[in-house]
């Protein structure tokens, strides 16, 4: 059961680091007009979005099994790694970006959406910790 998250993990990295470049590369091939890097904004804040959607709909599903007391589907589940690790990226890009001046912080439903995601992140991959890699003496 590790190997087979540590597998998902390794696959949820190359998966982030391709979306990653595509976001990298699609800014540098904008052409420079007036709205030049708006284009970038919003493809962050739709996949940033998504993975709150994506990552809400996935811990909802994991409490109802935990509350039936069902077996876990999603112990080992490959979008379930996905989505923690994808939305501590968003997070982590989200206050780099802060850092560097390049958003501005504000009361804005972008702030809501990161700290969202980092929440998810955080509680998704405790789950998986949990439920796989603590070892009971």
């Amino acid at each position: 059961m590790k190997q087979k998250i540590l597998t998902y993990a390794v696959i949820s990295f190359a998966i982030i680091n391709v979306w990653t470049l595509y976001m990298f590369f699609d800014y540098f091939i904008e052409k420079d007009q007036i709205m030049h890097s708006l284009g970038l904004f919003l493809n962050f804040v739709y996949t940033a979005v998504a993975a709150v959607v994506h990552g809400s709909i996935l811990v909802l599903i994991r409490l109802g099994f935990y509350s039936q007391k069902k077996a876990n589907p999603l112990q080992a589940n490959f979008l379930y790694v996905l989505s923690g690790l994808f939305n501590l990226n968003i997070f982590i890009i989200w206050a780099v970006s802060l850092s560097l001046n390049i958003l501005e912080l504000g009361s804005g439903r972008l702030q809501i959406t990161a700290i969202a995601s980092l929440l998810l992140g955080i509680v998704i991959l405790l789950d998986i910790y949990k439920s796989n890699f603590k070892s009971t003496i």
